[in-house]
């Protein structure tokens, strides 16, 4: 199953246009080979068949991203009934001509593109050809091998080979970005938990020697405080998100969705006063059962993106929203917007939206938590106007609850 899903991710950048192509072009084909360049065989609903299952792939984000798993093999399975299958069957039913020939060649070519595994590549090549055949002998169609020339074997056998060894170099340069990047935020973050937990460590000490009448001066020395174990919060959250550790539903607690906002509003590393001005709270009440550290890691996230821009544009306002009714937090900004064609990506690793110096994991980072939760996060945006982003969060189950309440308790 997993090698199915590294398939997947491997084309989620491009599903939505591929779907598109897929679902537009079978129709289209039809009215070519039917009534512009006539063929000697067309079948409408079998493209149509094709076409239909493109369809969920333009859908993907939005209602199947969590179940990756199973869309896994759905998306195997269109590739393989819309490319060898379909174009050998076309192939054998045109009894051979040169026209398919060419269109299988291309549909090998888009397979291998699409489809990174050379093992899947091939066994899908292969049992398309054979399943071709067979149902074409099944139906009665009489297959004429004379029309087959055999100078199309080693042409395809040169596309396949070409093809895979172009698709893998591709797939192992995307890779080792992947893990030099990585590495890279790996030995960061392992590198300043040393020093803030040295300065955690000072800063204890010099706490526990000031006099009790120095509190303003505590006051201060437990400001710094909390500020590095934030770091060093940050620092564990990076390498677990890097090690990619599971969310621990044991750290769950039932907590204020307006206690938890007024607090990452409130604790936020603002620059300037200015900047604080921006953001405000507003909304009833509800309650969720998240882990608090890493929700308010993600309104810290929202918050810092919405506030980048508030320099080149000084009218803009930052305001979450709390609708306890749907059960959601949305983070709105009139800001710069998002074009739509890029909201899709927006919660992909490595993906940013005009932002210079951003490493786009921060959104990646807030959709994995927000899944973990058994929520959601989407954006909705009007270029020029303003970005809201949305947190969902599920409904707190009695029995769930009770549970966190009695580990709380011990």
């Amino acid at each position: 199953m997993e090698r199915f899903v590294s398939v997947l991710e491997y084309a989620e950048t491009n599903l939505i246009y591929i779907g598109l192509l897929g679902a537009i072009g079978f129709p289209v084909y039809f009215v070519v080979w039917e009534y512009l360049l006539p063929q000697s065989y067309e079948n409408l609903w079998f493209r149509l068949s094709c076409s239909f299952l493109y369809i969920p792939w333009l859908f993907y984000q939005k209602y199947f991203y969590r179940m990756k798993a199973f869309f896994s093999i759905y998306f195997l399975f269109s590739m393989f009934y819309s490319l060898p299958f379909f174009f050998s069957f076309m192939f054998i039913q045109s009894e051979f001509s040169q026209i398919w020939a060419m269109s299988l060649i291309s549909a090998f070519s888009i397979l291998i593109i699409v489809v990174h595994d050379w093992v899947l590549i091939s066994l899908m090549v292969v049992f398309g050809l054979v399943f071709a055949y067979l149902i074409a002998v099944f139906i009665g169609t009489p297959v004429i091998w004379s029309n087959f020339q055999v100078e199309f074997l080693p042409i395809y056998l040169f596309v396949l080979i070409a093809c895979t060894l172009a698709s893998h170099r591709n797939k192992l340069d995307r890779q080792l970005k992947a893990k030099n990047t990585i590495s890279l935020a790996g030995s960061i973050a392992h590198e300043m938990r040393n020093p803030l937990s040295q300065i955690n460590g000072t800063l204890h000490f010099v706490s526990s020697q000031i006099s009790a009448l120095d509190k303003q001066l505590l006051s201060y020395l437990n400001d710094a405080n909390l500020v590095v174990k934030s770091g060093l919060q940050v620092i564990d959250i990076t390498m677990d998100a890097i090690n990619e550790k599971p969310v621990n539903e044991d750290d769950f607690q039932l907590i204020s969705a307006k206690n938890i906002c007024f607090e990452a509003v409130n604790d936020f590393a603002y620059k300037d006063e200015e900047h604080a001005a921006k953001v405000s709270l507003k909304g009833e009440d509800f309650d969720f059962l998240v882990d608090p550290v890493l929700v308010k890691y993600v309104l810290y996230n929202l918050i810092g993106n919405a506030l980048h821009y508030v320099k080149t544009l000084p009218e803009s306002e930052i305001v979450i929203s709390l609708f306890p009714e749907s059960r959601q937090i949305h983070i709105r900004d009139t800001g710069p917007g998002i074009e739509n064609s890029f909201i899709p990506k927006l919660f992909e690793s490595f993906s940013t939206s005009g932002k210079q110096g951003g490493t786009g994991l921060g959104l990646a980072y807030c959709k994995r938590t927000m899944l973990a939760f058994g929520g959601d996060i989407h954006c909705e945006s009007e270029l020029g106007e303003y970005s809201n982003f949305i947190l969902s969060f599920p409904e707190v189950w009695p029995k769930k609850a009770k549970k966190v309440f009695a580990l709380g308790s011990l």
